[in-house]
């Protein structure tokens, strides 16, 4: 048996994707899923332990494994692996699930002395354990390190690494996965990538992929740079977004999509737009389009004592409508130049800042209607696109990959659960009630969805990428104009700004949006028509856009069948969809993570694998 692995496990969002040729079948799950650790960066051990669970493979039947690593680095694999031993070494010292109460008491035991430490280090018979994780060399690089990991799973097989390029990786799963076949324009741009590289284009045209731009940013914004920004100061357009996410008290590389939301509220007309065309620029020449940053310039105007003076003048509204209207208008000239340049107008977008949904609106509405964003966009999904380049390294073809497109299009890749092993989970929980649905749950969950009832849905494999597609969600009716205040509230707690994305069947699609093309994952807003804005008002932002997901049956046909009575009952097919998890915590990915969320929330049910949880 042979494999096929993409590795990501260098900065956030490790992970791993599995194809297995002979099945042509795909498995991958990032490591936060497992953690539970929101964009966890420890070296991605879990999820291999995972596939090999789920798939119930005999790891000694591998006998040829080739590895692709999304990170032409090769020299942080003994740091990353070094990092994983202190990491959950210090998450099994805190004794807490959820990032949030670690950091809290990790940074309460960095706190302590070193006398106080030691003794509670003796305390709890971990002091050894400590010396040794402390003292592990993380200077040391040793080239094989990760082929000897993976021969302690895989004790036969013969394990050949592979490095690719950080932005050719984001490229060529856009590709792979995308409906396009031939005359397209793969684009990335993300925070930054090898070589300081944060924006790459390639063109496929007769099987084979050629580059025709890159964008190099010049090292780091020093005048960013301090104790509090750390990884936070690339010398991009999304490392300038990160940095206002970080300025307006969010989390950087993880709430990036809350300065989008927050953005609809405010007005972009400010000395901060003007600025920011001062920082950035568009040069061309023969061969290559680019982005020129200009690192003094934005060293001047976005330091931080000076963005300190940018809080007290404006409303944090304005600074984040700023940065997304400048976000918007310069890579719609930006991509406006390449497809000029190519004369392609099939586009496959990749890399962290493509998760913008207001961009890709954009870019659909002015540019060309044949966009596709990949789901898993983020560096989760480089690990997905070394995993493609390894199989191309190794003789493959992309016409070899076509399945992928054909069959693989909605991206279920991760685990699923038996109604046996998920009836063990239950009996092992007290305080609910089950009843067995069987398969007349999803009538059961649109009944009591059409009643006022916030519920979730568990089944069948899980998404792969950020977004819940109808497998492991959070379902509401969208006719209530008070439901985003309840789950915003008791439910996600997340900021009352923020939006819930619809679930829409594919037929409802025309009827309800001005303009719109068949997006099956979640990854581009469109606008909803002025006549059905006050009639499914959970479904649309403050500025008229949602973020939908139109569902047929071929995609999922259970989720299908709920939608479908959902319209039979509310004369909408339209449901919110926001993804099955606790604020602060990641999607649920075992039976018993979904109890606990829904223990943890006011949810009024859930359902998993037919079963019916309530109280």
């Amino acid at each position: 048996m042979e494999l096929y692995i993409g590795i990501n496990f260098e900065g956030h969002d490790s992970a791993i994707f599995v194809l297995e040729p002979e099945k042509n079948e795909v498995f991958a799950i990032s490591t936060e899923r497992i953690t539970r650790f929101k964009h966890d960066t420890v070296f991605p051990l879990p999820p291999i332990e995972k596939y090999i669970q789920y798939s119930g493979i005999d790891p000694n039947s591998v006998t040829r494994i080739i590895c692709g690593n999304s990170k032409v680095m090769q020299k942080s694999s003994r740091a990353r692996l070094n990092q994983y031993e202190r990491e959950m070494f210090y998450r099994e010292l805190m004794g807490e699930k959820y990032l949030k109460g670690y950091k809290k008491k990790k940074a309460e035991f960095d706190a302590l002395s070193p006398v106080k430490k030691t003794f509670s280090l003796i305390f709890k018979g971990k002091y050894r354990q400590y010396l040794n994780v402390e003292r592990s060399e993380e200077t040391i690089f040793q080239k094989d390190l990760v082929k000897q990991v993976l021969k302690t799973y895989f004790p036969k097989a013969e394990i050949r690494l592979d490095y690719f390029d950080h932005e050719e990786c984001h490229a060529v799963s856009s590709y792979v996965t995308s409906p396009f076949y031939d005359d397209v324009l793969l684009i990335t741009m993300d925070g930054h990538g090898d070589h300081n590289c944060f924006s790459r284009a390639y063109v496929v045209k007769n099987g084979s992929m050629k580059l025709v731009s890159e964008s190099i940013s010049p090292d780091k914004f020093l005048h960013f740079t301090g104790k509090y920004t750390r990884y936070w100061d690339e010398c991009s357009i999304g490392g300038m977004y990160t940095y206002f996410t970080w300025k307006l008290g969010f989390t950087p590389n993880a709430d990036e999509g809350k300065v989008e939301a927050l953005a609809a509220f405010g007005n972009h007309k400010n000395e901060i737009y003007d600025k920011l065309w001062k920082c950035f620029s568009i040069f061309e020449n023969e061969i290559n389009i680019g982005i020129r940053v200009h690192k003094e310039e934005a060293e001047i105007l976005f330091s931080q004592d000076e963005f300190n003076a940018f809080m007290n003048t404006y409303k944090k509204e304005d600074i984040a409508a700023a940065i997304q209207k400048f976000l918007e208008e310069f890579m719609l000239i930006y991509i406006k130049k390449l497809m000029d340049r190519t004369g392609i107008k099939n586009l496959c977008f990749s890399g962290g800042v493509f998760a913008n949904v207001i961009l890709n609106l954009r870019v659909f509405e002015e540019l060309t209607p044949n966009i596709y964003i990949i789901p898993a966009m983020a560096d989760d999904g480089s690990g997905e696109g070394a995993c493609y380049a390894a199989c191309l390294n190794d003789g493959k073809s992309l016409d070899d990959l076509k399945w992928l497109k054909e069959k693989k299009y909605m991206p279920y890749f991760g685990t699923s659960y038996s109604r046996e092993q998920i009836l063990e989970s239950l009996n092992r929980n007290t305080g609910i009630q089950v009843t067995d649905m069987k398969d007349s749950w999803p009538e059961k969950a649109a009944d009591l969805v059409a009643q006022g009832k916030v519920g979730a849905i568990f089944h069948g494999r899980m998404e792969w990428g950020p977004r819940a597609l109808g497998n492991r969600s959070i379902i509401a009716d969208c006719r209530d104009p008070e439901i985003t205040k309840k789950i915003n509230g008791s439910i996600k707690n997340r900021p009352l700004f923020q939006p819930f994305c619809p679930s829409i069947l594919e037929e409802e699609r025309e009827r309800l949006f001005e303009k719109s093309y068949p997006n099956k994952h979640m990854t581009c807003a469109f606008r909803m028509k002025q006549e059905f804005r006050d009639k499914i008002p959970a479904s649309v932002h403050v500025d008229g856009t949602g973020r939908a997901q139109f569902v047929e049956e071929k995609d999922n046909p259970m989720y299908y069948r709920y939608l479908k009575e959902l319209k039979k009952l509310t004369g909408f097919g339209v449901s919110i969809n926001t993804s099955f998890n606790k604020h602060g915590r990641t999607i649920v990915e075992t039976p018993e993570d979904a109890l606990r969320d829904f223990l943890d929330t006011n949810m009024d049910f859930v359902m998993l694998e037919g079963y019916l949880i309530t109280r």
